[in-house]
Parts: C-alpha cells; structure tokens; sequence
C-alpha cells in the first residue's frame, strides 16, 4: 500500500515523499493518521543540523485503525488511537499505541507523547504539595510540565521564558507567576521574593539550551534540585564548588525512553501507564491541550512550516500536520 511521509533528505530540506507501508504484522495494526505532532525541539535540532539522508522524523501521531493483527486484542476497526510514529498519511505500529478515550479531541491525542516525555520529567523530580516549581521554557513540554505541578499542588509555580506570548500561555493556563529574564533583571532575586525558602525546591529545565544551565542552578534553594528535561545538546559550563557543590543541588537527568516498558511493585509507572494517564487527564479536562495548539498545516508546506519554526517561531507553539 502506498502512503505520503515527510522525509528530511539534506540540511534545512524537508519534502512530503511517497513510500511503501509494510504489511501489517500479528501483533501491529494499521493507521490513517488524522494528525501529527510535531515536536519543535528535538525535530527542529535535527532538521537544521542534519543528520542521515532521507531520514524520517517525527514521533507523534493519532489516527484511526484500518487494520488489526490477528494477535491484537481491545481494538477494532475505526477506533481511535494515539501513538508514536513519523509524521506520515498512515502508519504500521507495534507497540506504544493507546486507545484515544471518548470526549479528546484528535488534535489533542497527538500529543500523547509530548505529555509523557512532561510526565515523566514529573516523575524524576517528585515535586510535592507546596513546593515551589520553576520551570525553564514555556514550549508545549514545558506547559505541560506547568500543569503537571499545578495538579500536583506546587505553590508557586513559575513560568520562566523569554517569549511574553508563551508567559502569556502560561498565565492563562494557572502559572501563578510568569518572569521575562530580558525585562526581569535579577532572575534569581526575583524569584527567591516568591518563594518561602532562598529559592525554589525545584526548577524543571525545559528549554534543553545548554547556556540557559547557569541562570537556571541559580534558583533553587539550598539543597533544592534540577530536572534536566529538556534535551541538553552541546557543553554545559558552570562553577560547579560554588553553585551546586556547596548549595548541595541535586541535578537529575529525565530522558523519556527510559521509562519503563514494565511497571514494578516498587515502581508502577511504566510507559502505558503514564501514557493511559495522559490521555484520561485530557479526557477529565485536567491536561487542555487545543489552547496550545497554534498552528495546523498541510504537509505539502512542510518546508515554509520547518523554516518558520528554526527561523522565526514567534507565536508557535503547537504544529501539527492535518493529513486528512
């Protein structure tokens, strides 16, 4: 069967190519995607800077099943699910797709992913009732991460960005305190004058720039932590006696895939947990996700829609490709 996928066949070239799907496996099932996602961070890294020819990208998708392997039981015809594939008219998944529950919207289910990779950042640093929260970079996993903590009752939790339209965002969504670092001065000192301690518990960094690291370990309070979230891609310099030895900052990495394919009795939060979960908490108007979303575009202006997000991504937040 023939379908279309974006392919990115050089340095800054993104083209809609045409391929062939594979048959679909006893233990896959077929899907005509209605959206993808596309995840502006590591997607764009890559398109800007390259990587192996004619390489697929994108890891978010929703779509409804065609076809059902004969060892695949829950699903049927025309159900509804979200997984984790290229962006792509149809795709053949065998693993990591989740029935969409009644009432999200299938824009909204193309970021199941992206809501795991902000969950489990939630996991790794176990932010607790009355906690002060910042978070770093108020891209859609940095939102999502907001929201992670509001619902996990951190009080405050700050919004940290140098974009007052995604600040904007964030207030919107429950962020108690929203800071600019290019119209706040002293990030640090601003933030420590909202929180009961000499600074934050924790600080979730979401931007993955290794230059935002020595602004963002000035905030948290003696013996407070950093989440790495973010993708840090390249050298992060610091003085390390100083800023995190002797203020005891615990720093803890949170890499998405390595969530667990199995739950365990003294971890119960394996990959389909946590995504059944981001799902239900669209479905239960816990996790919006439609006030993000800014921008839909057809996958034959994949190219203008790339060199908008690595030029000028003013106003971007959401973007997903409507296939249908």
């Amino acid at each position: 069967m023939k379908a279309q996928r974006l392919i990115c066949t050089d340095i800054r070239r993104i083209e809609l190519a045409e391929f062939e799907l594979p048959p679909v496996p006893d233990h896959g099932v077929l899907v005509q995607n209605d959206y993808t996602a596309v995840s502006v961070g590591t997607e764009i890294y890559g398109y800007a800077r390259g990587g192996e020819p004619a390489r697929s990208t994108g890891y978010c998708n929703t779509g409804v099943v065609l076809e059902i392997g004969k060892d695949v039981q829950g699903l049927k015809p025309v159900d509804r699910i979200a997984g984790q594939s290229n962006h792509a008219s149809h795709a053949v998944l065998t693993g990591n797709f989740h029935t969409v529950p009644a009432g999200v919207s299938p824009k909204s289910a193309a970021f199941m992913v992206m809501g795991a990779i902000a969950l489990h950042g939630h996991r790794v640093g176990r932010p607790e009732l009355g906690e002060a929260v910042a978070i770093t970079g108020m891209g859609i996993v940095g939102q999502l991460a907001a929201t992670f903590a509001r619902l996990a009752g951190a009080l405050p939790v700050i919004a940290i960005d140098l974009d007052d339209f995604r600040l904007g965002k964030a207030k919107d969504r429950g962020a108690d305190i929203c800071i600019n670092p290019n119209t706040a001065g002293d990030v640090a000192e601003t933030v420590r004058q909202h929180c009961v301690g000499d600074g934050v518990d924790l600080v979730i960094e979401a931007t993955g720039i290794p230059a935002v690291y020595p602004m963002a370990l000035t905030l948290p309070r003696l013996g407070g932590r950093l989440v790495a979230l973010g993708s840090p891609r390249g050298r992060v310099e610091v003085n390390f006696l100083p800023e995190v030895h002797q203020r005891e900052i615990t720093i803890l990495g949170a890499h998405q895939p390595k969530t667990p394919d199995h739950d365990h009795i003294y971890y119960p939060w394996s990959k389909d947990r946590d995504r059944d979960l981001v799902l239900r908490l669209m479905a239960a108007d816990k996790l919006p996700i439609e006030d993000l979303i800014t921008h839909v575009a057809n996958p034959a202006d994949c190219q203008a829609t790339y060199d908008m997000l690595a030029g000028n991504p003013r106003e971007a937040l959401g973007v997903v490709f409507a296939w249908m």
